[in-house]
């Protein structure tokens, strides 16, 4: 990862994230990232966007955004994997939107990748949004069962 100064978007840089090593084991990512205090956007609905170009991207790259509380725990979260960013791609502009609670604490945000190939992000920017803006928040919740099952191991 670092900034590369010949291909960006707009200004004289972007920042870049790639691959180097054969992808062993599906699943593997890496991201660039940074965390701060929620404590401007509390109570707000956040929206993180910016631009992102890719080259020969094998699994999947994308905007990951977190809202954490102060015990860590993840209140927020989306990764863009329901709108998966593949292959080679120019300039395109995309965003997260998640809502920043009353007991947030930390936001965290950065761009990964998952699988081989080159993901160039530039002009990255925060917005607080109306709450007419949908978000992108990922529902852990409905993936879940209803009750337990096949406690007998019968089934």
């Amino acid at each position: 990862m670092g900034i590369d100064r010949e291909t960006f978007h707009q200004g004289k840089a972007s920042g870049f994230l790639k691959s180097v090593t054969v992808v062993q084991t599906e699943g593997e990512f890496a991201t660039m990232m940074q965390q701060f205090k929620a404590d401007k956007y509390m109570s707000k609905r956040l929206k993180l966007s910016g631009f992102i170009k890719t080259k020969a991207v094998s699994g999947f790259c994308g905007f990951w955004m977190r809202v954490d509380d102060a015990l860590h725990d993840i209140l927020q979260f989306d990764n863009m994997s329901d709108r998966p960013i593949i292959g080679d791609t120019e300039w395109n502009h995309y965003s997260i939107v998640l809502d920043v609670l009353e007991n947030s604490a930390v936001i965290a945000f950065g761009v990964l990748l998952s699988g081989s190939g080159k993901v160039w992000i530039d002009g990255l920017q925060f917005e607080a949004v109306d709450t007419k803006v949908p978000t992108t928040n990922m529902d852990f919740m409905c993936e879940l069962l209803d009750e337990p099952m096949n406690l007998s191991f019968e089934e």
